[in-house]
């Protein structure tokens, strides 16, 4: 069985289940804003071993040693549970529902794509450069600081119109684009005293690159971003509807070997990379994100991802269980 952390919202949950259901294979969906209420897990540990059990929200119960392979995808934090009526034992309940899953699904006998606490952890941007340098990937100069002054050495030295700033993170409510520090965000540079800032060197690009990592396999995508009224980030295009042009791509072997590297150095089996490929031909390396999106690039190119997913998960669920001792009775 393949376990699905994921939740109904999330647009690549459907095409998954029918993949793997093309695949033959069974597999269970967990929502853990289900958490502790629809949703349920029970582990019991003793001298003679360790039972896990999880209940669905359709009231179904599943013995968690029958999971060879789990997707991590996004999964949704626990929710104040509507019974509670006081704030703060409300708060306390979460909070505790946090403190018993925290170790709960990395001590599972189970083959993740990718583990959450390697995912936890590659989502660092302050982690991601280095370990992309390391791994063989040119990366552009970069400051994260808090600090006014070092903001404003680091754009007097590169010139204005020459660093864009970014934001660390993007939600619906909350959502910075990617954009050129000139005269005006100069002027307000300041403000980054209330919440660090990463300011990039402006790397020019021939096109931008989206990289699908897939276990072994990398479906590279070139995003003509240079086609769009904002060249700068494409994704303001995405999120409004208004299409992209993009086709498949090549790598170079040593870029893609440095991928993997660097995957493989973050224990993630999947990654979604930003690149960009500049005019004189050199591919500089700006993130990764083990949780990214990859079906709007998949229904423009026709790129296998889905079925490269659902297939990985299907091999590391079959080899993870035949590699497994019988479990023993518990407790």
């Amino acid at each position: 069985m393949i376990l699905l952390v994921s939740h109904e919202e999330d647009d690549h949950l459907a095409p998954m289940l029918a993949e793997l259901a093309r695949l033959g294979r069974e597999a269970v969906v967990v929502d853990t804003a289900g958490l502790p209420g629809s949703v349920a897990v029970s582990a019991e540990h003793g001298p003679a071993g360790d039972r896990r059990l999880l209940r669905t929200a359709d009231g179904a119960w599943v013995d968690l040693a029958r999971v060879g392979s789990g997707w991590w995808r996004r999964p949704l934090p626990p929710a104040r549970d509507p019974r509670i009526h006081d704030p703060g034992e409300a708060s306390w309940a979460v909070n505790e529902t946090y403190e018993a899953m925290a170790g709960f699904w990395d001590a599972l006998p189970v083959t993740w794509v990718s583990p959450p606490k390697a995912i936890e952890t590659a989502m660092m941007k302050t982690w991601q450069l280095p370990a992309a340098r390391a791994a063989g990937l040119e990366i552009p100069q970069t400051l994260v600081t808090s600090d006014p002054g070092a903001a404003r050495a680091f754009v007097d030295r590169l010139g204005l119109d020459r660093v864009v700033c970014k934001a660390f993170s993007a939600t619906p409510e909350n959502w910075r684009e990617t954009r050129l520090v000139g005269k005006a965000e100069y002027a307000v540079l300041d403000r980054v005293a209330l919440a660090p800032v990463i300011f990039q060197e402006f790397v020019p690009a021939e096109v931008d690159l989206r990289v699908t990592v897939v276990g072994e396999q990398l479906f590279p995508a070139a995003i003509h971003s240079q086609e769009l009224p904002y060249p700068l980030d494409f994704r303001m295009f995405l999120d409004i509807g208004q299409g992209v042009r993009m086709t498949p791509a090549t790598l170079p072997d040593d870029v893609g070997d440095a991928l993997l590297r660097l995957l493989k150095a973050a224990g993630l089996r999947y990654g979604a990379v930003d690149m960009r490929r500049t005019p004189d031909g050199r591919h500089v390396f700006l993130e990764v994100n083990p949780a990214g999106q990859w079906r709007f690039v998949e229904e423009v190119t026709g790129q296998p991802m889905t079925a490269a997913m659902a297939r990985l998960l299907a091999d590391l669920d079959a080899a993870r269980l035949a590699s497994r001792p019988p479990s023993p009775s518990c407790c």
